[in-house]
């Protein structure tokens, strides 16, 4: 049972990395709106089906320095990386100077929904980082899942009431311009994902026909309407996208559920399961597609399917051939372990 619940997990992350990719190979709503309706939210509703809450001050503090080593040491060995190619061609285009070098780190510092370019998906390792600690407090204070829900739910009110009211009163470009470190605000949304990934992980774990089917009938009469111009909905986390305070939950809910459904009943073809690889190495591939892709787009040009097939494939084999096999890198790429420190009992 718990292979098979691993299979289809690794099959969702898989589908959601390559929706990601895609969805970052074109521009224009038809080709990419319906894959911004769930595709972060699936991450983070996976991120709460695998949490496990911490009891004591002691097990945070472990946590925290377990999700630091993990997430934001390959976070930062990227960030540096990627941004010394930046160097290289405003150098190489004689464009560099010392004002735009301080911009740039002034927004990397920030991170979050300032920093774009091979940068761009950055975002989300750190707000998925906050929003872990923010779950994980919650969890440690609140013992009732009843209060934890009032909690999540709460905080997916808070998160709206950002985007309807302060938004609008300030203006979108005007409040886009404030430094909000890491995009700390868009944990207030996404932790109401996570954390339903955790309270309802007994019926995810094993969904029922009638909620798959439903769900995938209902995420089709989602994009039937939007292209027959009867639904005007759009989501965009990194970028305060969301103020419909009902759609926000009912179509990114209803349509991950319907990709889980999915996963589960082919997560037994044998097929599949080999490419399962996709899924596990889903944080790799997000950190490298794009600056893959902008590397190549230099020398070639090409459609979607292309940006697609180099974004899955060059991370990959970067994966494989170079960092695996340098043992003295390879924790700066994938994360350092975290180790408990043991304590002696002296008589």
């Amino acid at each position: 049972m718990k292979i098979e619940r691993e299979t289809w997990l690794d099959v969702a992350k898989m589908i959601g990395i390559l929706l990601v990719v895609y969805g970052h190979s074109t521009e224009g709503p038809k080709s990419i709106t319906f894959i911004y309706w769930f595709h972060m939210p699936l991450f983070f509703m996976i991120s709460g089906y695998l949490f496990k809450p911490v009891n004591t001050i002691s097990e945070l503090k472990f946590y925290i320095k377990k999700l630091t080593l993990r997430l934001l040491v390959p976070y930062c060995t990227y960030l540096i990386l990627f941004s010394l190619y930046n160097v290289v061609l405003q150098l190489n285009a004689a464009t560099f100077s010392l004002s735009n070098l301080l911009d740039e780190v002034g927004s990397l510092l920030i991170g979050g929904r300032f920093i774009t370019g091979v940068h761009g998906v950055f975002w989300y390792v750190t707000c998925l980082f906050i929003t872990q600690i923010l779950f994980s407090l919650i969890c440690l204070y609140f013992k009732k899942n009843s209060t934890r829900l009032l909690i999540i739910t709460s905080c997916y009110l808070l998160a709206h009431f950002e985007t309807i009211k302060l938004v609008h009163e300030f203006g979108k470009t005007t409040f886009n311009q404030i430094a909000i470190p890491w995009n700390m605000d868009v944990a207030f949304l996404a932790v109401f994902f996570l954390g339903l990934g955790f309270f309802i992980k007994k019926l995810i774990s094993s969904i029922p026909n009638y909620i798959g089917i439903s769900c995938f009938i209902l995420s089709i009469i989602y994009m039937a309407l939007y292209n027959l111009n009867k639904l005007d909905y759009h989501l965009s986390l990194k970028y305060l996208r969301y103020d419909h305070l009902f759609l926000d939950a009912l179509i990114p809910i209803t349509m991950t559920i319907a990709v889980f459904y999915l996963c589960q009943k082919i997560s037994k073809i044998k097929m599949i399961q080999s490419c399962t690889l996709l899924g596990k190495e889903s944080l790799t591939i997000m950190y490298i597609h794009i600056f893959a892709n902008a590397v190549l787009s230099q020398f070639f040009d090409y459609g979607p399917l292309f940006y697609t097939i180099i974004g899955i494939a060059v991370p990959l084999l970067l994966k494989k051939f170079i960092i695996e096999s340098q043992p003295s890198i390879r924790p700066f790429f994938i994360g350092l372990n975290a180790k408990r420190r043991l304590k002696v009992r002296t008589a």
